[in-house]
């Protein structure tokens, strides 16, 4: 091949030299990551209410919230969650181009600002995250172990995410098995037949009796505090 070249006339060997040059430097110039971050057409909407059992959730913002979007075009479809505090919406959009995508997510945008009036007063704006390869799955995963599994392990737990979440460059910090406490209760079977009580009546008295119900805040010495009843 070289011998060939030589044989070549001398504007055709330089012509090749430069595109090789041109070609190399062009390729060093280009922009690069590691990790390209890559879109699903999936968005992630969380809406917070402090104190709000799971039944106010899901009446009170959830259902508001899907109600407000149906009419979005390209839905694919919506998955709710409601749980204590927090209302969660998954949202697929069908296989749109990058710019029909961005028209929606203002159309997503727009919905969900003309509903926050029907909205408690109480509630956090929602937080509206697009699920993409940079944002869907975890940078780092740090596990928190104890020898007993109680209420202190989860007092820890919940401070050590407080610290992460403080670090600069931290985007959020999702947090698994950090539930609120449970009462459990065990009861004899033969001591309420003999008061002439079912199971299902202690459930329901113990329903009644035991219920999560949102007072709003008071301050106290310059501090908000969450009354719960």
């Amino acid at each position: 091949m070289f011998k060939q070249l030589l044989q070549n006339h001398v504007l055709s060997s330089l012509s090749f030299f430069l595109v090789i040059t041109l070609g190399w430097l062009s390729y060093q110039q280009l922009p690069r990551q590691q990790d390209p971050s890559i879109n699903f057409n999936w968005i992630a909407v969380f809406t917070t209410l402090p104190g709000a059992s799971a039944e106010d959730i899901e009446k009170q913002i959830t259902e508001p919230l899907e109600d407000a979007i149906r009419s979005i075009p390209d839905l694919r479809f919506v998955s709710s969650n409601s749980r204590e505090n927090v209302s969660s919406l998954l949202i697929r959009f069908n296989d749109i181009d990058t710019l029909e995508f961005d028209k929606r997510i203002a159309d997503l945008r727009r919905k969900i600002e003309g509903v926050k009036n029907e909205l408690p007063p109480e509630v956090i704006d929602p937080n509206i995250l697009e699920l993409t390869s940079s944002t869907a799955f975890p940078a780092a995963m740090i596990a928190v172990m104890g020898s007993d599994d109680d209420e202190n392990l989860r007092i820890n737990a919940k401070n050590i995410r407080k610290d992460l979440e403080q670090i600069k460059g931290v985007h959020r910090v999702d947090a698994v098995a950090l539930d609120e406490p449970e009462i459990q209760i065990q009861f004899s079977p033969e001591r309420l037949e003999a008061l002439n009580i079912s199971p299902t009546a202690l459930s329901d008295s113990l329903r009644s009796w035991y219920q999560d119900i949102a007072a709003g805040t008071v301050n106290v010495q310059g501090q908000n505090w969450l009354v719960r009843l």
